[in-house]
């Protein structure tokens, strides 16, 4: 999926078991926290309190371990959550085990985003209740992981300060029938590869023009070159534009 994922993972990781893990629909989702891992970045003590949460939803058939290993060496001081979704795919898991490519799908693929969205959001409040959080902190997810996070910024605006996308796109299906202009959406900073065959950039692009036409606005920053990866240029820019929002989101909080 991406070379990060290759690298061992050597620093702190919690395994944190809560909730079934059972398949959902939207129309019948339990709002349980799904399973997780947690690890701390920064150089931060496995047990330091006040940390700024980052959510992070890997890609289908990737495990919250493997994904964990995006975050060595980034040297800002937060508790980092990997939630480990529900449908068993090719030895890791997925957030929906429809194909996003047959344009049939998008009601299903929808359903089974709208209501883990639901679970995500119950899993950051469960970290919180359980640590000592700082600020609202922020959600990004990488491939399935990133059309996650695309349904979080518009379905659940109040959730993370901001929602970094990246190599997804929002399933039409998931917008909210109502207008956004007044919904309060999160900062939106979505990166996409211009070479990616897996997770086309026009998708990306088409996602932003309906937000737009709802009243939204999100970013998009394109890699030229870039196929369904996160290659070092893109994660440099990914972790600084995270590192900018949770130092953002913190002040807010202190005012």
């Amino acid at each position: 999926m991406f070379a990060a994922m290759l690298r061992p993972v050597a620093w702190f990781v919690v395994l944190v078991m809560l909730g079934s893990g059972a398949t959902v629909c939207a129309a019948r989702a339990p709002a349980g926290p799904l399973p997780y891992i947690e690890l701390v970045t920064g150089g931060a003590p496995s047990d330091a309190a006040d940390l700024p949460l980052v959510l992070a939803l890997h890609g289908r058939g990737d495990t919250p371990e493997a994904f964990a290993s995006l975050f060595k060496g980034w040297d800002v001081r937060a508790r980092v959550v990997i939630p480990r979704p529900p449908h068993p795919w090719a030895g890791g898991h997925a957030w929906t085990p429809h194909d996003h490519l047959a344009r049939a799908n998008g009601p299903a693929i929808a359903s089974d985003l709208v209501g883990l969205a639901e679970r995500v959001v119950a899993t950051a409040d469960a970290v919180r209740r359980a640590r000592r959080t700082r600020g609202a902190g922020v959600v990004m997810g990488f491939s399935q992981g990133g059309m996650m996070a695309w349904t979080i910024a518009v379905r659940h605006p109040r959730a993370f300060a901001a929602a970094f996308p990246v190599a997804g796109f929002l399933v039409p299906e998931v917008l909210p029938r109502q207008d956004l202009a007044g919904a309060r959406l999160p900062s939106i900073v979505a990166f996409h590869g211009a070479a990616d065959q897996v997770v086309p950039l026009a998708d990306d692009r088409r996602c932003v023009r309906l937000l737009e036409q709802k009243g939204g606005r999100a970013e998009l920053r394109v890699y030229d070159g870039v196929a369904h990866d996160i290659p070092p240029a893109l994660a440099r820019d990914l972790f600084a534009a995270m590192a900018t929002a949770l130092a953002r989101a913190d002040a807010a909080g202190q005012k």
